[in-house]
């Protein structure tokens, strides 16, 4: 579950980045915000149950791309 929650958190990661060039804001609330969510929870879960690295990675990619998609969204007044 750990390679899932990892591998749902950098595709977020690219939605992200994606979402950052002007006018592509919106792609955040539908695809980046959820699926850091989804990755992160995915993550934490297999941290949690059996310590592996690849749900550490994924969490700390997740909660790290939640944070900053919703930093653009705040910036662009998409988040008040």
């Amino acid at each position: 579950m750990g390679i899932i929650g990892l591998g749902i958190s950098l595709l977020a990661l690219v939605f992200m980045v994606i979402g950052l060039v002007p006018f592509l804001g919106w792609l955040n609330w539908f695809t980046t915000l959820p699926l850091a969510v989804i990755g992160a929870t995915l993550g934490g879960s297999a941290a949690a149950r059996s310590r592996s690295p690849f749900g550490i990675a994924g969490l700390i990619i997740g909660v790290l791309v939640f944070f900053i998609g919703a930093g653009r969204l705040f910036v662009g007044c998409g988040i008040f």
